[in-house]
């Protein structure tokens, strides 16, 4: 334990990867009911009388690890502290409005104060004190204008994409031979490492238009740029481009409106707008669900219209939002299978089209072995890959590491798979040697703090 002029130092010495740790126990902390109860009062152990005793259930002792683990339970004198009890006394307080000190002073004002009147600390469990201190803590961790997210987000896409795109095209039985570990170059572009593709490209120039109002023709013409004036590209030049993608913007640069731009057939479902959708995330937080499936549906439009890309879309986001909430992966599988299937029955969508992702929506994907999980440029293999890769590991590295070595359309499901891995992990979970590879880091970076600048001003 360490005392508070010790405290401030040690804090800055935490990662976000640290923090989520706590972070990470919230949704099981919001949903026990009953965290403990007195048993039997006093009683004779080995001769001796020993006082009322607790059975914290495991999330208590869990919650209590890692607060010694991280050090937040400071020494000071906390039975002068007059206003941590005035706060703890009062139920309305918005521990929101605390920082981080004081908030690290009433974990030790809680565990000493149990010492002293038995029972105390569960009842800070049961009547919510312990959720809303650590949902302070995540507020001044995080901060309100979700720039760490964005961050991550875009990292995560840049990072996941340039592990695959010295390998792109390559099948699984020839990367099996010598799978990616690292950041490498050239391969199949020559292109040095850290360099991201369109994947990348269109994923900032959405982010890019989303620093302004919300536009389509904004968003349209950021993609017009890319194509025929080499706009977030890496390295100044445009290598590679999906035929659908490809056509969607030469119809915009003649002209077209953005959301009708995209092909509506049914070949026209590659996975050129889930591999750029993830900014939009940000956008879409605060708004019902209805709204957030029709802006779905006309930005995946710009470039891919058919109700399949877009259904694809608006599941990604919908997973991405969750993990923003910082709940369990495995619980947003199951949560979308009722909230996403219901939405789109609400819209009378065609019966074909929502079966063909039952195994997302009915089954468990993860159980699958990879033999079964599809990597090719069509869009619902993309989305599957990213989910099951996501599923089935349990960090950043391992996940997007996994999605580029499935083979064939790397470049995308390393992007798409390393946007949710980035948002679930944290920045601090990108390899800092990959992260210091990726071309226009510094861009990126700048890129993310303005769209952070912006929705902190919502």
């Amino acid at each position: 334990m360490i005392d508070l002029e010790q405290l401030q130092k040690h804090l800055a010495t935490l990662r976000y990867g640290d923090w989520a740790k706590l972070f990470d126990l919230l949704p099981v902390i919001e949903r026990t009911d009953k965290f403990g109860e007195v048993k039997g009062g006093e009683k004779l152990e080995n001769g001796f009388m020993t006082f009322p005793y607790w059975n914290s259930s495991e999330i208590v002792d869990k919650t209590f690890d890692v607060i010694d683990e991280l050090n937040l339970n400071p020494i000071f004198d906390w039975t002068s502290w007059k206003e941590g009890k005035s706060i703890l006394n009062d139920n309305h307080f918005n521990y929101s409005e605390l920082d981080t000190i004081t908030l690290c002073k009433l974990f030790t004002t809680i565990i000493r104060a149990d010492r002293f009147n038995d029972g105390f600390m569960i009842s800070c469990f049961e009547n919510g004190i312990f959720s809303k201190i650590i949902k302070g803590l995540q507020k001044n961790i995080i901060g309100n204008n979700h720039t760490f997210q964005i961050k991550s987000v875009l990292f995560g896409v840049a990072v996941g994409d340039a592990l695959g795109v010295p390998v792109e095209f390559n099948n699984r039985q020839v990367i099996r031979k010598n799978p990616v570990t690292e950041m490498i170059g050239y391969g199949t572009y020559n292109l040095p490492p850290g360099t991201f593709s369109d994947d990348s490209s269109l994923t900032f120039c959405l982010a890019e238009a989303l620093t302004t109002e919300f536009d389509l023709n904004t968003i349209g013409q950021n993609f017009v740029k890319w194509f025929y004036n080499n706009y977030w590209t890496p390295r100044g030049n445009v290598f590679d481009i999906g035929i659908a993608t490809r056509q969607a913007i030469d119809r915009l640069a003649k002209g077209e409106r953005p959301d009708l731009a995209g092909g509506f057939e049914a070949s026209s479902n590659g996975n050129g707008s889930l591999m750029r959708i993830s900014p939009l995330l940000f956008y879409l937080l605060d708004k019902p669900i209805a709204e957030r499936y029709e802006i779905t549906k006309q930005v995946s439009s710009i470039t891919h219209g058919h109700i399949r890309s877009v259904i694809a879309c608006f599941y990604y986001l919908e997973f991405a939002r969750q993990l923003f909430e910082r709940k369990d992966k495995f619980e947003i599988y199951r949560n979308l299978q009722t909230e996403v299937t219901n939405h789109l029955t609400s819209l009378s969508i065609n019966p074909t089209e929502v079966v063909l992702f039952d195994r997302l929506f009915k089954q468990d994907i993860h159980g699958l072995t990879d033999e079964n999980i599809f990597s090719s440029g069509y869009v619902l293999h993309t989305l599957e890959a990213s989910i099951w890769c996501l599923l089935t590991t349990d960090n950043y590295k391992d996940a997007v590491l996994k999605a580029v070595n499935l083979g064939e359309d790397t470049d995308t499901t390393g992007a798409v798979t390393g946007g949710l891995a980035g948002l679930l992990y944290g920045l601090d979970s990108i390899p800092t040697n990959w992260l210091t590879q990726i071309a226009k880091h510094d861009d990126i970076k700048e890129l993310a703090e303005r769209m952070g600048e912006k929705f902190a001003s919502r």
